[in-house]
């Protein structure tokens, strides 16, 4: 298998994959997307709420705040020594308590979150939680664990993630000279992948893999049939879009490791399987 980064920045993550199997490419992005396990608030005790909005409301919203995670010191609750009950290898604390003591009404933000951690803590401080008006007080203490996507949205690591075959047009400009709508193609695809600019014949733009979906419009609607679109075999192009609790870097090798650990799973399971 062979990767080639195209895009990076805190955020996105765009790569291209090469001799892979459409079969593995997929488990990539299924281990990616629900497998990853990540931190979010579980449990919520509200002590008090002045707030317009019912307690479930708000422990929902604090549920969806994404938080940074650290995989090297926590574990998921079922696996740790206390058995899931609740301690620092497993849970961390996060508090927020404002009494809105000005004139005007405040909102309460991710940002008013205190942690008993400093490295689990909101990604984002201004994400907006409820808000309150004058003499109003809300006092919440919130529980983040370790969980995975497949019980939760909450615990998800990325945005979004997809993978596309790696466009491949093969175009014979030479076949326009004979054409009677020279530009039909420019205006027909949806990317824009044909440039028009030269006047006597359509230019396959630079880089034109990088947007090309493979709705093969050009292919179908040119009318001397100069344009072949097709794809590489076993050659993928991910794009991951990230909310930033994990880098991308811990994402990926997590995503391998647990893939491996799948592996040998069933290869025991397949072992111990009694077949006539």
């Amino acid at each position: 298998m062979k990767l080639e980064v195209l895009e990076k920045t805190d955020s996105f993550l765009q790569f291209i994959v090469s001799d892979l199997s459409v079969e593995l490419a997929n488990a990539i992005r299924r281990i990616i997307f629900i497998e990853i396990p990540v931190m979010a608030i579980d449990e919520v005790i509200i002590l008090k709420n002045d707030s317009p909005l019912y307690d479930e409301i708000i422990a929902h919203r604090l549920g969806m705040i994404p938080l940074k995670t650290d995989l090297d010191i926590y574990k998921i609750p079922s696996e740790c020594s206390c058995g899931g009950y609740g301690c620092p290898l497993c849970q961390v604390s996060l508090t927020c308590e404002i009494t809105n003591d000005t004139n005007n009404p405040i909102v309460i933000y991710s940002g008013n979150l205190n942690s008993n951690d400093p490295n689990i803590v909101p990604v984002d401080p201004n994400i907006p939680i409820v808000k309150i008006n004058k003499n109003d007080k809300v006092i919440i203490e919130a529980y983040a664990i370790l969980g995975t996507a497949k019980d939760h949205v909450k615990w998800q690591a990325v945005s979004n993630i997809s993978y596309r075959f790696y466009p491949v047009i093969d175009f014979d400009d030479s076949k326009c000279a004979n054409c009677s709508d020279k530009c039909i193609v420019a205006r027909m695809c949806p990317k824009k992948l044909f440039d028009f600019s030269n006047k006597k014949a359509p230019q396959l733009v630079k880089d034109y893999w990088r947007t090309c979906d493979l709705c093969k419009a050009c292919e179908k609607e040119c009318p001397e049939k100069a344009i072949k679109v097709d794809w590489k075999d076993n050659t993928y192009m991910f794009s991951i879009e990230s909310d930033n609790v994990l880098p991308f870097d811990v994402i990926l090798n997590k995503t391998f490791e647990i893939f491996l650990e799948k592996i040998n799973e069933f290869t025991v399971k397949l072992e111990e399987l009694e077949i006539e």
